[in-house]
């Protein structure tokens, strides 16, 4: 079998591009990590039809035009909805267990192996340009989304089987029957597969007067998907609490649970809390994997100068190390993260959470339960006694607690924790705050990293923009001189469900303490005294990590201005 051609080599033989333009793209596409027929059509002005009739020449593929007039719209129906609703194909026929489908990526194995798996056929693709597939997604869906729809019908089938004027107080056994009826059941599925594959950390069920909205948190940003009436919201909450073994029949305190759950082979947690409101039980859930490959450092989108640093501090024996930020910004990822590197040495690792979120294998992981009495200065005096290596305190709030991971860490034991501070420099202040004099700071700080997740832009749509007069104006007057004309900007495609965005990474400030620097501490030094000292020897800020960000095409300066607390900045 011939080797397949270059797409370099065809647009070079059908004098499409000259050598010196191509040496330079391809240096660029591996700056980037972009394909070069993507980078040349979104930054070189590459006319799309062009560099996708060389696709079809390159991967013999036929180029399908007006694929709205070729679409089987039965098929979509027929076939499971996820594989389409993205626009990354549409099927074309179905033919002797043949699947024709229309593809914009001809390198998009995962949506042929999907749709080999989810219809048991065989897949023949034929080629279409995105933006074509792109403006007929938007077209087929265009009423309502498939989730509505499917949604909707689920809904008008369970309140058919109601009784209109049955307004009495259900009995316990019939709420419980009503939570297992099929469509109940077929709704929280529909809404738990639909949050995974958006790629949701939580669900939020809100009940209103007369309905009740299902929204998700996606890239740290709610976003509502669909509204239910009263007839199912109530069977939908009682089921979800039913899953997460809460108690169906206590409506008038908090409730939190967990939920076991498996889509796509990949095994998911749900921490389920229930919140009684004026017009019902609020359920909000947050959405966890099982999956180790999440907790690395290099994923978090750390720089090379905080995770040379970091790297040293987790390697030391013993002191104290904190991640700060508000709550949502990542904090306890980076922390197992952390823990994930070197938990495979020969050392004992224990935790203290409440809740536990990431299951690690080798890592004792110990479940706060206040009602019970077991609390983190309890738990954490008792795992001193357990012979551990390296501890991790969910959150140190109180002075007592404090107080036990400060010895701790004085006595041969490495300690991690979160500190609720919004800079890194804060935390020296919070322990201060917390009744720990600073000789005993000074002593036990190894160092400090605070942190913000700033949402990741779609490296397929991305567009690079002059910086406009507004947004010049609003960064001067939070950041100052504005240090760059141009950078990229949200677009919107079927890949990002057209938010612009694909993920979130953090910005980081690290702090390591010197003896210079546990000398100020030791001498009660101000804040404004420790950010001059920092600022003299370089430390970069958040700030400056999220303008590095910005210059490499990663995220937005509206995202670092959204993120970053203004009061941090101007310090």
């Amino acid at each position: 079998m011939p080797m397949q051609q270059k797409l370099g080599d065809i647009l070079l033989r059908e004098k499409l591009i000259d050598e010196v333009e191509l040496e330079s793209a391809l240096s660029e596409c591996r700056i980037r990590g972009m394909r070069l027929g993507e980078f040349l059509i979104a930054h070189k002005g590459y006319a799309e039809e062009k560099i996708y009739r060389v696709l079809s020449q390159q991967f013999s593929l036929p180029l399908m035009d007006n694929i709205k007039e070729c679409i089987d719209y039965k098929l979509i129906n027929e076939l499971p909805v996820d594989i389409f609703k993205g626009g990354r194909c549409f099927p074309v026929s179905s033919d002797d267990g043949i699947l024709k489908l229309v593809v914009g990526d001809p390198l998009d194995l995962d949506i042929i192996m999907e749709a080999e798996c989810a219809t048991g056929m065989i897949i023949e693709t034929c080629l279409a340009l995105p933006s074509e597939m792109s403006r007929v997604c938007k077209e087929v869906f265009k009423d309502e989304t498939f989730f509505r729809e499917t949604a909707g019908k689920i809904s008008r089938e369970f309140e058919n089987k109601l009784q209109q004027d049955d307004q009495r107080q259900l009995s316990i056994d019939e709420i419980r029957k009503n939570t297992e009826s099929e469509p109940v059941v077929k709704m929280v599925s529909l809404i738990f597969d639909e949050a995974i594959s958006q790629r949701a950390s939580d669900i939020h069920v809100e009940p209103s007067e007369h309905t009740a909205v299902i929204r998700f948190r996606v890239d740290g940003m709610l976003r509502q998907h669909m509204e239910v009436t009263r007839w199912i919201y109530n069977p939908l909450t009682s089921r979800m609490k039913i899953l997460a073994e809460l108690d169906i029949a206590e409506k008038r305190v908090p409730q939190d649970g967990r939920i076991r759950y498996v889509y796509k082979n990949g095994t998911y947690d749900f921490r389920v809390s229930t919140l009684p409101t004026h017009h019902g039980e609020k359920t909000v859930i947050r959405i966890l994997k099982h999956d180790t490959t999440l907790l690395e450092l290099e994923k978090t989108g750390m720089e090379q100068q905080e995770m040379a640093t970091l790297l040293e501090l987790i390697e030391k024996p013993q002191g104290l190390v904190f991640v700060t930020g508000p709550t949502g910004s990542g904090k306890s990822s980076t922390l197992f993260a952390c823990l994930n590197r070197i938990r495979k040495k020969e050392i004992n690792i224990t935790t203290i959470e409440n809740p536990i979120e990431y299951k690690l294998d080798g890592v004792n992981q110990v479940q706060i339960n206040e009602k019970a009495g077991v609390t983190f200065a309890k738990t954490l005096r008792s795992i001193l006694r357990q012979d551990p290596d390296v501890i991790l305190v969910g959150e140190i709030r109180d002075s007592e607690t404090a107080e036990i991971a400060i010895q701790a860490s004085q006595t041969g034991h490495l300690v991690f924790s979160t500190l609720h501070t919004n800079d890194a420099v804060s935390a020296v202040t919070r322990l201060r705050d917390l009744g720990i004099p600073g000789f005993l700071i000074s002593s036990s700080l190894l160092g400090v990293l605070s942190q913000r997740l700033v949402r990741v832009l779609c490296p397929l749509c991305k567009k690079r923009e002059a910086i406009s007069d507004e947004l010049k104006l609003r960064w001067s007057k939070t950041l100052g001189e504005i240090p760059f004309t141009e950078a990229f900007f949200p677009v919107g495609c079927p890949k990002c469900s057209t938010s612009g965005f694909l993920g979130r990474k953090g910005v980081f400030e690290m702090i390591s303490v010197n003896d210079e620097l546990r000398t100020m501490i030791t001498d009660n030094a101000s804040e404004a005294q420790i950010r001059t000292y920092l600022k003299k020897n370089n430390m970069r800020t958040i700030t400056q990590s999220g303008i590095e960000k910005i210059k490499q095409g990663i995220t937005t300066p509206e995202e670092l201005i959204r993120v970053v607390l203004v009061d941090t900045i101007v310090k």
